[in-house]
């Protein structure tokens, strides 16, 4: 490795988020979503905040970062474009903070909303024994006879096949 060579983790990662959020701003509705899965409204709540607050960081972008942003972002699978010197350009410290906080935050709320589902999916394992638990079962034997016709039986499984 050169000692000239930089590298951003958090370029490549910042860059595909755009991507997405592009994407979904981009493509209809209803290619991306499902059915609701009734997990409550704060998920809802939270992307509607994440858009807010994206589209505010990304209206806060000079048209120069957003062409560069663009254009890595566009280039991001291409090898030679990952070893020229504009890919390696990065956004000032300030908006990439400003990007993470907005990120942060999104993830602080789908991490709530996690645990709220898991806690709701949560099964009673003694359901059956409270439901069965106060019947009496009885299990005496009564002496009773019951014929059986084989010669029907037969008949019947030659029929039915």
């Amino acid at each position: 490795m050169s000692p000239n060579r930089r590298s951003s983790p958090l370029l490549p990662s910042l860059l595909t988020v755009g991507c997405l959020c592009l994407l979904c701003t981009r493509l209809p509705s209803s290619f991306l979503t499902a059915a609701p899965t009734g997990h409550g409204r704060s998920g809802r709540t939270a992307m509607r905040g994440f858009k807010e607050d994206f589209e505010a960081w990304r209206s806060s972008l000079t048209p120069e970062e957003r062409e560069m942003v663009q254009t890595q972002a566009a280039g991001e699978f291409n090898k030679k474009f990952r070893k020229s010197d504009e890919f390696k350009k990065d956004l000032p410290e300030e908006k990439v903070k400003s990007f993470s906080k907005i990120l942060g935050k999104f993830f602080d709320a789908e991490a709530a909303d996690y645990k709220k589902e898991v806690e709701a999916k949560v099964p009673n394992y003694n359901r059956l024994l409270e439901k069965a638990g106060d019947k009496v079962l009885d299990f005496a034997m009564s002496s009773r006879i019951v014929e059986i016709d084989r010669d029907a039986d037969r008949r019947y499984t030659f029929a039915t096949r």
